[in-house]
């Protein structure tokens, strides 16, 4: 036996089928949570919104998927209901033959799933392909005939974090000066050059130092982000250097490393200015808290626990305990504007118009 198969796409192995295993399974499913909720999801439109299902009758090339289209957005719908990682949930997945179910899956428990990475591949697939506004309407009209009370909206924003450690100018510029050395030094090696001279190893100590005390006062946080700008600078000074000298330098870094190398950059200008300006309360636009996500931006909330947040922040309507997404961005905006929009959202999305709707001060 293959050792993934499709439900949808096999026969029952023995031709008695009262001694069929996965009946009882099927049975116990459709009586459970998972099986209820698989009803109320409607795969088949998400899946052709994704892209997944392809209207050209011409077979593609390459290995053939593991998944149907409504199997990878069931596999979306599941990471979300069991909350687990995705070494987790492949883990489960092999295991549990109800999820196999759920995913339109029949996994061979001689030869497993091993690769998380395939469950990370689906949901990278369907990011690229999701138009979150056009999903919602699908799922509006899968859902609209078991809600009630239409005519009554709340609305409210919140931020959905980004998992990433509080990004001070001190951290921010070590993890640059980290990834800038070290292609600097891949790219000496490649030419065969011998690797600019920098004071990465005395910084790298006074770093260390710095972070072993439990306070840090004004003057010794100026002095460390004094030495890692310098620091900085002398080595994307040098990176340029060699790239310039040497034809088809450019050629020997990975796509990975050009984009590290540019976003390291914008946070050196903006960190530098930022430092000349000796202005701590200073607002820097579209600033960068991180490197591996430069998409990210600090979003003030005010809140007593929190005064700041990192991650996308979103106005979300709620219809009879169901959320949906009015706008997302990463950039802060002003909710307050937003209330118009989010009555025109509901009557497209409900076809009726709020009656009573709830909020905050900020919408008044």
């Amino acid at each position: 036996m293959a050792k993934v198969q499709n439900f949808s796409g096999i026969s029952p192995d023995l031709p008695f089928t009262e001694f069929d295993f996965y009946e009882l399974y099927r049975r116990t499913f459709e009586t459970s949570e998972l099986g209820k909720i698989r009803k109320r999801l409607p795969l088949g439109e998400m899946a052709e919104n994704f892209g997944l299902i392809s209207k050209s009758m011409r077979a593609k090339k390459g290995r053939k998927t593991y998944f149907t289209p409504e199997g990878k957005v069931a596999l979306m719908f599941l990471k979300m209901y069991t909350g687990l990682s995705s070494p987790r949930l492949m883990e489960h997945l092999n295991g549990n033959v109800h999820y196999q179910l759920f995913c339109d899956l029949r996994i061979d428990p001689m030869h497993p799933l091993t690769n998380y990475k395939l469950l990370d591949d689906v949901f990278s697939e369907l990011a690229r392909g999701l138009k979150i506004q056009q999903q919602q309407e699908i799922l509006a009209r899968a859902w609209k005939p078991y809600m009630k009370d239409l005519d009554t909206m709340y609305t409210d924003a919140t931020c959905y974090e980004s998992e990433m450690r509080y990004p001070t100018d001190a951290k921010l510029l070590w993890e640059g000066i980290e990834k800038s050395y070290e292609i600097m030094c891949t790219l000496s090696a490649k030419l065969n050059v011998h690797r600019p001279r920098t004071k990465y190893v005395d910084v790298e100590k006074a770093n260390l130092s710095y972070r072993k005390r439990r306070r840090h006062t004004k003057v010794q946080t100026r002095k460390l982000t004094r030495r890692l700008l310098n620091l900085l600078g002398k080595i994307l000074k040098e990176t340029r250097t060699l790239e310039r000298e040497n034809a088809g330098a450019e050629k020997l870094l990975t796509a990975r490393q050009k984009s590290d190398i540019e976003i390291i950059t914008r946070v050196y200008r903006q960190q530098k200015a930022h430092f000349e300006n000796n202005n701590p309360r200073e607002s820097v636009k579209d600033r960068i808290v991180s490197i591996s996500k430069p998409y990210v931006r600090p979003i003030v909330r005010g809140k007593e626990v929190k005064s700041v947040e990192f991650g996308a922040k979103c106005n979300n309507i709620q219809v009879d305990g169901l959320s949906f997404i009015e706008k997302l961005s990463f950039n802060a905006f002003n909710e307050g504007t937003r209330l118009t929009h989010c009555l025109k959202m509901h009557r497209k999305l409900f076809g009726v118009d709020a009656k009573k709707v709830g909020g905050d001060a900020s919408y008044a």
